[in-house]
């Protein structure tokens, strides 16, 4: 009768910790879906977040080259009108030269100032072909660097957790899968975001590079196209034997 009570009671037991156990591992499967359920819209904010930030650095590039060809613009502009004023100053000179002075040298002196400003115009025609050439070089390599696998994003998958499990019979296993994917989307995002940034930043400092490169350029030819004149109007005074005029305003 012991024996009989004993083992009447080491069955209920038993069935008892099953129940248990079989409630546990019903908690364990639902909590897996909760955290599915609070994962699912940060992985599908993650993709925004990404497809946003790459459309949004594609449109920092176009910005930032509009940016770049109006400064360009406005230091050719500057340039030129400089130049412009030095030939019409020694135009000026020579055109206001009494009778006395050799006619023949000053025509050839005018014959001089007007290569020069073509030569100059040569100079600022290629300065600015140079600096073209390279912005377009380095729109083209940021643009490519931008051209992402958009399948990486779309793709990026999350109910593969599921795969070889079972959410009944083995829910932690799922549930330290969920947890690393969560670790995984994060760092997706991070690392994407990061080069996206990188390739931006990138992008201004090369276009910077080529601004001030593209400045130098004009400067030397102004720099050139001014020693030139120099020269000019001390031929108009030492080989036409000429003056220089007070500039009437």
């Amino acid at each position: 009768m012991k024996w009989s009570k004993f083992i009447l009671l080491s069955a209920f037991c038993y069935c008892f910790s099953n129940i248990l156990t079989v409630d546990a591992g019903r908690l364990a499967s639902m909590g897996v879906v909760q955290r599915l359920k609070e994962l699912e819209p940060k992985h599908t904010e993650i993709k925004y977040r990404i497809i946003n930030f790459v459309y949004s650095a594609k449109y920092s590039l176009v910005q930032k080259t509009d940016e770049f060809y109006k400064q360009v613009i406005s230091a050719k502009e500057g340039s030129l009108a400089n130049s412009i004023a030095l030939e019409d100053e020694l135009l000026y000179q020579l055109n206001h030269q009494t009778q006395a002075v050799d006619s023949s040298c000053l025509d050839f002196l005018k014959s001089i100032v007007d290569s020069n400003i073509n030569v100059a115009g040569v100079g600022f025609s290629n300065c600015i072909n140079d600096v073209e050439r390279g912005v377009e070089s380095e729109l083209h390599q940021a643009q490519k660097q931008l051209n992402v696998d958009e399948s990486e994003i779309f793709y990026q998958s999350l109910l593969d957790v599921f795969q070889g499990e079972n959410v009944i019979a083995g829910p932690d296993a799922i549930a330290a899968k969920l947890q690393k994917k969560a670790a995984e989307i994060d760092a997706f995002a991070s690392d994407y975001m990061s080069g996206v940034f990188k390739v931006v930043e990138q992008f201004s400092s090369k276009l910077w590079d080529l601004r001030n490169g593209y400045q130098r350029c004009l400067n030397v030819n102004e720099s050139v196209l001014k020693m030139a004149y120099d020269v000019s109007k001390n031929q108009l005074t030492s080989t036409c034997l000429g003056s220089i005029v007070n500039v009437e305003t």
